[in-house]
């Protein structure tokens, strides 16, 4: 097997001034600007003479969680529309109040359009709330009035911490919703900076959070905490990964001792992203420590920002997360090769720990202690669905919204006028879920039969389990990276495979990206479908169970890569032969397709699938095992 992958990761050192470094374009445009673009930013979404942003600013948009983007169908014929896409990013999920809910609906109303032109938001994995098509003009205006329901687009996009996610469900053991918005709260980028673009009547007080450089941090840097709760239903103590903390750059899960709280175990190096040919790969977040007090953690927290901070690769921007510093280390450590570890899970989890030792002496260098880790199951990456009693009597009831459309353009339905109209009259606080999804929560005993009232109005409900474990990113031709449809594909195909008999199938889950960068966590699907290009996909599979340390895999055998590009006509035939394998074939304890797949392994899928009458002329193409 040729080598044919360089990993040439440019790190700095802790002692070094970044002003020192070789600096990517886009560094030295925020160097130029500032991180938020300031008043050139702002002089320029003044002038509505042109509907677009000049390149050299569009990277200072990012930070303020705005992105330019055209119309992709539309440039087929020549024709570049230019609209934004604005995140409101939200810590934890929420709260978010029937008056702010009611008032976001509202902005939406006015400046946010579906594809087929209806008022749209668009719920993401990361609990953020997106608005789709908003021309240029309406761009402050839209900023504005977030601000006033309370919501800042600040951190949506850019190179600094994002807005972190959290399991969104209330708990009187661990509340990991009011933990998130401390952190977001901390990691916050300058206020008065953003007010100088976007609101110059507003003010800020002096921020004591993190300290960013001038150029921001290299990369975005993602955090997650994980839920902890008691059930209700189940009478015990449950541990949520509802967030699916690991595919965050630093993830953190609580130490319950007693329904109190013992520690928390900290993660870091999660980041599913790839780009294709390029030596980019996804990873999973690995344990480095225990902080045992929450001041403790803050204070790590901070120290991990700091080190990526200054060390991260500001040269080139795909190896600038903070899981290619972990393999950088963890390889100069190691005697395996980078290609080695992107085709065994093994050594890849190996060079990985390497990476975070070397990870950990660099926070204790700067004086904080790290405890080892401990071995800690982290739940269930389940869902939030339907009714749950709350510790405090009350209830909350978790709404599924197929791909997080929040539009009555939704093939589900009138879903924009369906969670109006829940608001308005039962009035709950709301919480995004990292599934998509919605959580009304403090829901009292009397409202909850004119809430079922208002699902039985808008025909909601009786969902195929295929459908609610099931996920797509936006795709076409509304996401800038993506190369075939994702959402708009999702109704097809599950229509088709529902009719094919696969409606209700026990563990069968299927995740549809539009390109490598898995915004919808489709590698942590059974089933993964990811874009290649316009109308082709490439299948990948998970060996393991889904909650576990695993991500779906490309299909390589003797040393060849199967199944990269598949016509989309093609891929109903190949998900029926996958499922009526693993149905006709299944052990009892396989409760999963991915655990049926682990057993019979990546040879007997291979040898399988040729010997398929309707899936043997797919195998016949073949590639090379590293092309992305």
């Amino acid at each position: 097997m040729n080598k044919i992958m360089n990993y040439d990761i440019d790190l700095g050192e802790l002692e070094l001034a970044l002003s020192e470094r070789k600096l990517s374009k886009e560094e030295y445009a925020k160097q130029r600007t500032g991180l938020l673009g300031g008043e050139e930013l702002r002089k320029e979404l003044e002038d509505l003479s042109k509907s677009d942003v000049d390149q050299s600013l569009r990277i200072s948009l990012k930070p303020s969680g705005i992105y330019i983007q055209f119309d992709r169908e539309l440039i087929k014929y020549s024709v570049r529309e230019w609209f934004f896409m604005v995140r409101d990013s939200v810590w934890g999920g929420g709260d978010i109040t029937p008056e702010n809910w009611l008032g976001i609906s509202h902005l939406a109303n006015l400046y946010s359009r579906s594809e087929e032109g209806l008022p749209s938001i668009r719920l993401t994995t990361r609990q953020n709330m997106q608005f789709h098509r908003v021309a240029k003009k309406n761009l402050i205006p839209l900023v504005r009035g977030l601000m006033e329901t309370r919501h800042l687009t600040l951190n949506g996009c850019g190179d600094n911490a994002r807005n972190p996610t959290a399991c969104p469900y209330k708990s009187n053991i661990f509340d990991a919703n009011a933990l998130a918005r401390k952190i977001g709260a901390y990691f916050q980028l300058p206020l008065s900076e953003y007010y100088k673009v976007y609101n110059e009547e507003g003010t800020a007080e002096p921020s004591n959070g993190f300290k960013y450089s001038e150029y921001g941090l290299p990369r975005k840097l993602k955090i997650a905490v994980g839920g902890y709760y008691y059930d209700e239903a189940l009478h015990k103590e449950v541990r949520c990964n509802c967030n699916d903390i690991l595919t965050s750059d630093i993830s953190v899960a609580p130490i319950i001792k007693d329904k109190t709280i013992a520690g928390y175990q900290v993660y870091i190096g999660g980041s599913l992203g790839q780009k294709n040919g390029k030596p980019t790969f996804p990873s999973l977040s690995g344990p480095l420590g225990i902080f045992m007090t929450e001041e403790e953690l803050m204070k790590g927290l901070a120290l991990i920002g700091h080190v990526f901070q200054q060390v991260g690769d500001r040269k080139n921007r795909h190896s600038a997360r903070l899981k290619n510093i972990l393999i950088a280390k963890g390889l100069e450590r190691s005697a395996d090769s980078f290609e080695s570890l992107l085709l065994d899970e093994n050594i890849f989890n190996k060079v990985r720990k390497l990476g975070i030792d070397w990870y950990r002496e660099q926070i204790e260098k700067l004086g904080t202690k790290i405890y080892p880790p401990i071995e800690l199951d982290l739940g269930k990456v389940g869902r939030h669905h339907g009714w749950m009693k709350q510790f405090d009597g009350k209830w909350s009831y978790g709404l599924w919204i197929q791909n997080g459309r929040v539009s009555d353009s939704n093939p589900q339905g009138k879903v924009k006028s369906l969670i109006d109209e829940i608001v308005s009259i039962i009035k709950p606080t709301v919480r995004t879920q990292p599934t998509q999804d919605i959580l009304f929560l403090d829901i009292d005993e009397t409202s909850v039969p004119i809430l079922e009232g208002i699902l039985k109005k808008y025909n909601y409900g009786n969902y195929s389990k295929l459908r609610l474990n099931s996920e797509a990113c936006v795709g076409l031709h509304t996401c800038p990276l993506a190369v075939t449809e994702s959402e708009k594909y999702f109704q097809p195909l599950i229509m088709e495979l529902e009719a094919r008999g696969y409606a209700n199938v026990e563990g069968v889950s299927i995740g549809i990206s539009g390109c490598e960068r898995h915004c919808s966590r489709n590698i942590r699907y059974g089933i993964s479908i990811e874009g290649k290009g316009e109308g082709i996909y490439q299948l990948k599979l998970l060996f393991g169970k889904t909650d576990d340390d695993h991500l779906a895999k490309d299909i390589i055998c003797d040393d060849k890569k199967f199944l990269r590009m598949v016509p989309k006509e093609y891929i109903p035939d190949l998900m029926s032969v996958l499922i009526d394998n693993y149905i006709e074939n299944k052990k009892e304890e396989e409760y999963e397709i991915s655990l049926f797949h682990k057993r019979i392994g990546m040879g007997g899928i291979v040898r399988f699938l040729m010997s398929n009458i309707k899936t043997a002329h797919l195998m016949q193409r073949v590639s090379d095992p590293y092309l992305t």
